[in-house]
């Protein structure tokens, strides 16, 4: 049995992010309007007394909900499937999709990291997904270079799951011929669905 360990996006807590990012902007707004605004009548100087923790709340809120936003995963590969720490257990017979952005990938000939440096482009947030056939959706966001939620060797440990896992669901599907190629089961665009073929 292999483990894999990484940290993730989850994804998770994006409306609360956005409710905190806005109120931090405006206890800003509103402490430095008071600060800066010498008129008594409008922005009295007590408001500070008022704005000044709201203000501080709201930065501490803001971290405490970007930072739920990690995970860390583990995952234990077996012979018949694998057990995730965020997830469950699945079967390999039980996947019915899986979704890798594939063109994105530098590993899979996706654009190098010196050409968003150049550029001054974002780097790409990846999210690889599988679906089982009862609708359960597994979804991990990484950055393959690192990034606020992960590291470098984070998205290594997962492409080396993606890895076994692909070779996993080829020989379950292709009469135990071994792939000779990096995730070969995918289709140009990253897919794979359990009717198709490779």
């Amino acid at each position: 049995m292999n483990t894999y360990r990484f940290r993730f996006n989850n994804s998770n807590k994006t409306s609360a992010i956005l409710i905190w990012f806005f109120t931090t902007l405006l206890t800003i707004t509103l402490t430095t309007s008071i600060l800066l605004i010498p008129s008594e009548p409008c922005f009295p100087i007590w408001l500070l007394l008022i704005t000044i923790p709201l203000m501080l709340k709201a930065i501490y809120r803001l971290y405490k909900a970007a930072s739920g936003r990690q995970s860390i995963e583990i995952i234990t590969l077996s012979k018949e499937g694998f057990t995730s720490s965020c997830f469950g257990s699945v079967l390999f017979s039980d996947i019915s999709s899986v979704k890798i952005p594939a063109r994105e990938i530098s590993l899979l000939g996706g654009e190098m990291y010196d050409y968003y440096k150049r550029t001054e482009l974002n780097t790409p947030n990846l999210v690889i997904s599988i679906t089982t056939d009862n609708g359960k959706v597994l979804r991990w966001v990484l950055g393959e270079w690192g990034g606020l939620y992960n590291s470098k060797e984070d998205f290594s440990v997962l492409f080396e799951f993606l890895t076994a896992l692909t070779d996993q669901l080829y020989q379950l599907y292709h009469d135990n011929k071994p792939a000779d190629s990096y995730l070969k089961i995918l289709d140009e665009n990253g897919s794979w669905e359990k009717n198709s073929k490779p």
